[in-house]
C-alpha cells in the first residue's frame, strides 16, 4: 500500500516540498476568493453609501492597475526573497500583506480603506510565485514538472469552485465583514501548515547573485516572445476580469428581472462552474503535454481562448436574446468557454521553470513575471475609463481584439521556433 503511494505521489510530481506549495495556494486562494469575488457589489454599495465622486467601476479600475504595479514590485521582491533567504521564508511573507490587509478592511469604511485592503490582500500571490517555481524547479525532475504545475493548477482552482459559493452564502446572510473574518482565519492555517512541511528546506549556503539585467539579456529568445504575447493577452483579460461580475449581475436584473441578490449568486455559480471546467482538463491535458512534441499549441490555445472570453461574454447573451433562449444559456457557454482556458497554463509554467538555469531561477521568475505586470498594469485603469465613456460592450471587444492580436503574434513567433 505505501509502494502504491509513492508510485502515485511520483505519478503527480508530488513530495513534501511541493505539498507545502499546495498548502499556500490552496488556503490563501480560499481566503482571496471568498471575499474577492464580491468586491466590486460591496464596492458599489459603499459608493452609494458615501456619495464617492468616483463610480464603482472607476475604483474597480483603480484597484486593478495599483494592484499589477505593486505586483510587479512583489515579483521582483518575491525573486529576490526566495533567492537569498530560501523558498520556506518566501512563502511565509507572502501571507503577511494578505493578513494586514484584512485588518485594515474589517477596521475601516468607505471606498479608500477598500482599495487599500484589496491591494494588500492580493498581493500574496506574486511574492509566492518565484518561491514556488524554485520548490518544482528544484525538487522535482522535469519529466514531472507539468503535471505537478498541473497540480497547482488544480488546487488554484478549487478555491474559485468553493470561494464564489462559501463568499456567496456568506454575503447574503451576514454580510461582507463574514467573508472577510473567515478569509482571516485561514491566512493563520496557511502559514502554519506550511512551516512545518518545509522544516527540512534551508536557503542556499551561497546564493550567486546576478544583476536583473544580465538576466533579463540572457532570457532565452523563446521566452521572451512569450513574454510579448501575455502582455498582449493579460491586456485584453484586464479590459473584463474585474468588470465581468458587474456586468453579468445588471446584465440578468435587467434581461431577466432577478433581484440583486439572485444575480449575485448567479455570478458565484458561474465563476465555480468556470473553475470547474478549468479543473476537468488539467490532469489528463498535463499528461498529453508530456508526451507530446511540443507544448506550444496548448499554449497557444490557451491566449485564443483567452481573448475571446470578453467577446463571448458580450455577444453569446445577445444571441441568446434575439433565438428566444434565456440570457443565462450564453452566460453558461461564455464560462465554460474561459474555463477552458487554462488548458496550456502548466505547459507555459514548466516551459519557463525548464528554460532558466536554477542558480538565477527564483529571481529570473521574479522578473519575467514582473515586467509583464509593470507592462500592462495601466489596462485595469484604462477599461474603468472606457467602462465610464463608451460603455461595456465596446470595451470588452475592444480587450478581447487585444487579446487576439496577441495570440496572432505568438502564433507566428511559434511557428518561425519550429522551423
Amino acid at each position: 500500500m505505501a509502494r502504491l503511494a509513492d508510485r502515485a505521489a511520483d505519478w503527480f510530481g508530488l513530495n513534501r516540498a511541493s505539498a507545502a506549495v499546495l498548502v499556500v495556494i490552496g488556503c490563501l486562494g480560499l481566503s482571496e476568493e471568498i471575499w474577492a469575488t464580491f468586491l466590486p457589489l460591496h464596492l458599489r454599495d459603499e459608493v452609494a453609501a458615501t456619495g464617492s465622486v468616483f463610480t464603482a467601476a472607476t475604483f474597480i479600475g483603480i484597484i486593478g492597475f495599483a494592484r499589477n504595479l505593486l505586483e510587479g514590485f512583489g515579483y521582483i521582491a518575491g525573486g529576490t526573497i526566495a533567492h537569498r533567504l530560501g523558498p520556506r521564508v518566501a512563502l511565509a511573507v507572502s501571507a503577511l500583506p494578505m493578513a494586514a490587509g484584512f485588518l485594515l478592511m474589517l477596521t475601516g469604511s468607505g471606498p479608500w480603506p477598500i482599495v487599500a485592503g484589496a491591494l494588500l490582500m492580493t498581493n500574496w500571490e506574486p511574492l509566492s510565485v518565484p518561491a514556488t517555481f524554485d520548490v518544482i524547479g528544484s525538487h522535482v525532475r522535469k519529466e514531472r514538472r507539468t503535471i505537478a504545475f498541473a497540480l497547482q493548477s488544480i488546487q488554484k482552482r478549487v478555491p474559485k469552485i468553493v470561494g464564489p459559493t462559501l463568499g456567496g452564502l456568506a454575503f447574503g446572510l451576514a454580510g461582507y465583514w463574514l467573508n472577510l473574518t473567515v478569509a482571516f482565519g485561514l491566512v493563520g492555517l496557511a502559514v502554519v501548515l506550511q512551516l512545518l512541511l518545509t522544516s527540512h528546506m534551508r536557503p542556499k549556503a551561497d546564493p550567486v547573485f546576478v544583476p536583473l539585467k544580465t538576466i533579463l539579456q540572457t532570457m532565452p529568445k523563446e521566452l521572451k516572445h512569450l513574454l510579448t504575447a501575455e502582455i498582449f493577452i493579460r491586456w485584453g483579460d484586464w479590459f473584463s476580469r474585474d468588470f465581468a461580475v458587474l456586468y453579468v449581475v445588471a446584465l440578468l436584473t435587467r434581461e431577466s428581472g432577478w433581484t440583486d441578490a439572485a444575480a449575485a449568486a448567479a455570478a458565484g455559480w458561474l465563476l465555480a462552474l468556470m473553475a470547474t471546467t478549468a479543473l476537468a482538463t488539467y490532469v489528463p491535458i498535463a499528461k498529453w503535454v508530456d508526451r507530446s512534441a511540443s507544448p506550444r499549441p496548448f499554449i497557444g490555445t490557451t491566449f485564443f481562448l483567452f481573448s475571446i472570453f470578453p467577446i463571448a461574454l458580450v455577444l453569446l447573451p445577445k444571441f441568446c436574446v434575439a433565438v428566444g433562449l434565456p440570457v443565462t444559456a450564453g452566460l453558461v457557454v461564455a464560462y465554460v468557454l474561459n474555463g477552458l482556458r487554462e488548458l496550456g497554463e502548466p505547459a507555459r509554467k514548466a516551459l519557463i521553470t525548464t528554460g532558466f538555469p536554477a542558480p538565477v531561477r527564483a529571481r529570473a521568475v521574479g522578473l519575467y513575471w514582473g515586467l509583464r505586470s509593470f507592462a500592462f498594469c495601466p489596462a485595469p485603469l484604462v477599461a474603468g475609463v472606457l467602462w465610464s465613456v463608451v460603455g461595456p460592450d465596446i470595451t470588452f471587444l475592444l480587450g478581447g481584439g487585444i487579446g487576439l492580436a496577441g495570440t496572432c503574434w505568438y502564433a507566428l513567433k511559434a511557428r518561425s521556433s519550429e522551423t
